[in-house]
């Protein structure tokens, strides 16, 4: 079986692509490869496109590692390398590129995965695991990874395991791996530490302020809206108790729409929030969706009482609830 830096050999311009907003799982699979491709592959040459930006909270990770990217397609590209990244609809300027230039690509991933960009993939590496970094840690050489790529990995995968609460028995296991080889487990809390913006705060505090409840049978859905920081409002309202949080942020006729669920409603029903929301949310108003089981968004066109109105079908046919109105909770002001 063809390893993925086999199947990479074959080329000599690598682009390595990171999602909008590329969060530390995210950068560091795109760090961890190119360290291991300059010491596997020297002969490549490989760079990192960040087209859309970095997570605020993936910035210390950057200067720590010294990391250089950039933000337009170069145009001398022999293959893309899309990490992190479940569809290639995320990153339309490299869509773009395969399909008028027919430049191959390459996913490394852990998401619920688009079918079409994983069937159209040249070479696919796609596990059920925390993190990408997590993953890469399995397929990359061991020797081929410098004292920050061991440290980058393990930010990765504390990142997006939320502490060793997502698959702990593997995650945990990789990190003690990691932490062997000379990784820093408080280095690496330290790279995530960050100071609440007051902004954010402000906006888990308009969210909370704008909510709408809703039953579900047993389980509450929480519902309201921000300008910004959707994702972070939507795990503040699951703190607070609720089963699902979806919140809209809403910029003209575009919307986007970042789920959070916990992991008791996502064993006890098999709800998958990319799989059975935002995937076909996607579908339903022709945009780009997908993410985790418990953590996933979607960009579409479309007003939000309709994006809510399907939104709410499809989990209640997820939940048996078919022929039953989902019940707003009416709380007195």
């Amino acid at each position: 079986m063809v390893s993925l830096l086999d199947f990479i050999s074959n080329f000599r311009n690598i682009t390595i692509v990171c999602h909008p907003n590329a969060d530390p799982d995210c950068i560091g699979s795109a760090y961890a490869l190119l360290a291991s491709l300059r010491n596997r592959l020297p002969d490549s040459k490989a760079i990192m496109l960040a087209s859309e930006g970095i997570s605020t909270v993936s910035e210390k990770l950057i200067d720590y590692l010294q990391l250089q990217s950039v933000t337009d397609l170069p145009e001398a590209t022999d293959l893309y390398v899309l990490v992190d990244t479940s569809s290639i609809d995320q990153v339309p300027v490299v869509k773009r590129a395969v399909k008028e230039r027919g430049v191959p690509y390459v996913i490394v991933d852990h998401h619920t995965s688009d079918k079409r960009t994983v069937g159209n993939a040249s070479f696919s590496l796609v596990k059920e695991r925390s993190s990408t970094c997590e993953i890469l840690f399995e397929a990359l050489d061991k020797k081929s990874l410098d004292k920050k790529a061991l440290q980058a990995l393990l930010v990765g995968i504390i990142y997006d395991s939320r502490r060793f609460l997502i698959l702990p028995d593997s995650t945990i296991l990789a990190a003690s791996e990691l932490i062997d080889l000379g990784a820093k487990a408080d280095k690496a809390l330290d790279l995530l530490s960050l100071a609440h913006d007051p902004s954010e705060r402000m906006a888990k505090l308009k969210g909370a302020a704008r909510l709408r409840l809703y039953k579900a049978g047993d389980w509450l859905i929480a519902v309201t809206n921000v300008g910004s920081f959707e994702a972070s409002v939507a795990r503040s309202l699951t703190d607070l108790g609720a089963d699902i949080a979806l919140v809209i942020n809403e910029n003209g006729k575009s919307i986007r729409l970042s789920g959070r669920s916990t992991e008791s409603i996502f064993k006890k029903t098999d709800l998958n929030l990319a799989k059975d929301l935002m995937q076909p949310l996607a579908e339903f108003f022709s945009g780009q969706g997908g993410g985790h089981p418990t953590a996933a968004s979607v960009n579409l066109e479309g007003s939000p009482g309709e994006v809510m109105s399907v939104a709410m079908d499809l989990i209640a046919g997820k939940l048996g609830l078919k022929g039953r109105t989902i019940e707003e909770i009416h709380t007195k002001k």
